[in-house]
């Protein structure tokens, strides 16, 4: 019998964001204020392409915009923002909703990161690489 593929909905990746949300302390909740979380289908060409990524390499996620640190600096006003990929974590992770959801947490704990201005090697010496 084959599975059925799950979708990913703009209230799930909410659900989800709300639950990191209560995890975190309060001052870092109240430094993801000016962060904005969006559900886009697929990375466009140029995204891809400034990350590097080979054809065939999926993207669950991206983080776009200023750090934290940099806003405070520069005082900026406009959002960054998070990007996540619903067609790529679909591909790899529609057909259990353990795992796809696991790793939309996983994704957005990640790119969560890059705001508050960790690289990839602290990521992954944290487990989410």
């Amino acid at each position: 019998m084959r599975r059925r593929r799950l979708r990913i909905t703009s209230e799930l990746v909410e659900r989800i964001w709300a639950e990191i949300l209560t995890t975190l302390p309060a001052d870092l909740r109240q430094a993801v204020d000016n962060l904005a979380i969006l559900l886009e289908e697929d990375p466009t060409p140029e995204q891809r392409q400034a990350l590097g990524l080979s054809p065939g390499e999926s993207l669950y996620g991206m983080f776009e915009g200023p750090t934290l640190a940099e806003r405070d600096r520069a005082s900026i006003a406009w959002p960054s923002r998070i990007l996540l990929f619903r067609r790529p974590l679909e591909a790899d992770f529609g057909s259990d909703p353990f795992r796809l959801r696991a790793e939309i947490r996983r994704t957005l704990l990640h790119e969560l990161g890059h705001y508050f201005g960790l690289s990839e090697e602290a990521l992954g010496r944290l487990g989410l690489e």
